[in-house]
């Protein structure tokens, strides 16, 4: 049977730096693999993913949504994985942070990153595209993104 799983994450700048984590070599799903910071979406959260994603954040890097400013939805994108038989549907955050200190959590490694130097971790494939996108473009609306299932591209769409 095709699931869904509904996951959220973000990106959060201080200055000219992004906070990143690398995720850990003995996580299941993407190990090794850069990101925001992010996870599942929990059931009573489906219908706000901005309640999920300040979850996150605090759970990930013990940062407040109050210290999160200029924060928004830029990105769902619709990913299907062939060998769990679901399709993914991330919501992709980006904001600023007042300061940058944070706290680790068993997830994987928290690192601040120079912006120019972003795009030379190794990310999952739409990631990078996303960040590539955004780094761009800055644009103001959301955009929906279809993940095509042959080499990593996406066709955009705004809402």
């Amino acid at each position: 049977m095709l699931c869904f799983r509904n996951i959220v994450t973000a990106f959060l700048f201080y200055e000219d730096q992004v906070l990143l984590m690398k995720r850990g070599e003995d996580r299941e799903i993407a190990p090794g693999y850069w990101f925001g910071v992010g996870g599942h979406i929990e059931p009573e959260e489906i219908n706000n993913p901005y309640r999920a994603i300040y979850r996150e954040i605090l759970e990930e890097t013990g940062i407040s949504s109050e210290k999160v400013s200029n924060f928004s939805l830029k990105y769902i994108v619709y990913n299907r994985d062939v060998d769990r038989n679901e399709i993914i549907v991330n919501h992709i955050f980006f904001g600023n942070l007042d300061s940058k200190e944070f706290v680790d959590s068993d997830e994987g490694k928290l690192f601040w990153v120079d912006k120019e130097d972003v795009l030379e971790k190794e990310f999952h494939p739409i990631i990078k595209i996303i960040l590539a996108s955004y780094f761009k473009n800055k644009r103001q609306e959301i955009l929906l993104g279809v993940v095509g299932s042959e080499e990593p591209y996406t066709w955009w769409y705004p809402l």
